[in-house]
């Protein structure tokens, strides 16, 4: 295991406060550190960073450091906070976040990202525990897997399989096996960029070993029919029929939308459509469909042909915007954020 060099930084997050406890106390143990809480600065971290960073700044030796964060719909502002701070004081390159741990229940995730419960699709805010987790990964350098034991071998294979697909740079490791991995890292960096979403949609070269039916890109710049990708998403994209969809993201065009941006994302069987100020034909603005599904054993081209099976026809296109707006639109739809 890598040791922890003075003005390292490590931020655990997790949703179980007892896992997380554990987790941050066997770091502490393992790299000699000291131990600061997320909950020990309400409101968050640029207090909790100022501690941090006071001693650098008086010359004092900084040992490394171990940041327990429960998770919540904000830990990647959070965590960005935090990062930040380190940044702005590490005049001499003292201090830096050097891993991200996320603590993860294999029992929990295996229900949130494997089971299905309802019909792919409910309209539910992104910041529902499927979403949370699937964050979590991609925001991670190292994913801790705790509780191991209450699943299958099976099911423990298809949930390292899932979190490679995820974030295929990041760690992962059994929490029964002790402290986190320390990836040893000199500056971890911007949180999130590793996301295989991300780098998918970025069109960056494929990790090497990756399997090429875990992601599919879809591009078009004809707007979808709100009718049948309804139905796609509600009956289209069971496991049986194109894989097993983990996750997806990306910008969509809906005809009934009049020229709106909708952010898609989806997490498990939760997805979420979200406006965004962004409008069609704007200078910067996604043009049409810009969607990376991410999973397991996915059928690409079947995938690939019901998206395009959503699209407007050519007759629908010349009907124009007047006979779009009537479309019946039973797809989610979250207001824009102020």
């Amino acid at each position: 295991m890598q040791r922890m060099r003075d003005g390292a930084v490590t931020l655990v997050i997790g949703d179980r406060p007892e896992r997380l406890e554990a987790a941050a106390d066997a770091l502490v143990r393992e790299h000699r550190a000291r131990r600061l809480s997320a909950a020990d600065a309400p409101g968050a971290l640029p207090d909790l960073a100022a501690r941090l960073v006071a001693p650098a700044q008086e010359g004092r030796r900084v040992p490394p450091a171990i940041v327990a964060l429960p998770l919540c719909e904000h830990f990647v502002a959070a965590g960005r906070t935090l990062q930040d701070a380190l940044d702005g004081a590490a005049g001499s390159g003292r201090l830096h976040l050097c891993d991200v741990v996320a603590v993860l229940e294999a029992e929990s995730l295996a229900e949130q990202l494997l089971g299905r419960r309802e019909p792919f699709g409910p309209a539910v805010p992104d910041d529902a525990l499927p979403s949370l987790l699937a964050r979590q990964i991609e925001h991670a350098s190292v994913v801790l897997l705790v509780g191991c034991e209450q699943v299958g071998d099976a099911v423990h294979r298809e949930l390292i399989a899932a979190i490679e697909t995820l974030h295929p740079a990041v760690v992962c490791a059994d929490g029964g096996a002790g402290a986190a991995p320390c990836t040893g890292a000199a500056e971890l960096g911007r949180l999130g960029d590793g996301a295989a979403w991300r780098r998918e949609l970025a069109g960056s070269v494929p990790a090497p070993g990756r399997a090429p039916e875990r992601a599919v890109v879809f591009r078009d710049p004809r707007p979808f029919h709100p009718g049948r990708l309804a139905e796609l998403v509600a009956h289209g994209l069971e496991p049986e029929r194109v894989g097993r969809v983990l996750r997806s993201k990306g910008f969509v065009s809906i005809a009934s939308r009049r020229g709106a941006v909708d952010a898609w994302s989806s997490a498990g069987d939760v997805l979420t459509l979200t406006r965004t100020p962004l409008r069609q034909g704007v200078r910067g603005a996604p043009i049409g469909q810009e969607l990376v599904l991410l999973g397991l054993g996915l059928e690409v081209d079947r995938i690939r042909s019901a998206l395009a099976d959503c699209l407007l026809t050519d007759d629908e296109l010349l009907a124009g915007p007047a006979i779009w707006s009537a479309y019946d639109d039973t797809l989610p739809d979250v207001p824009a954020a102020r």
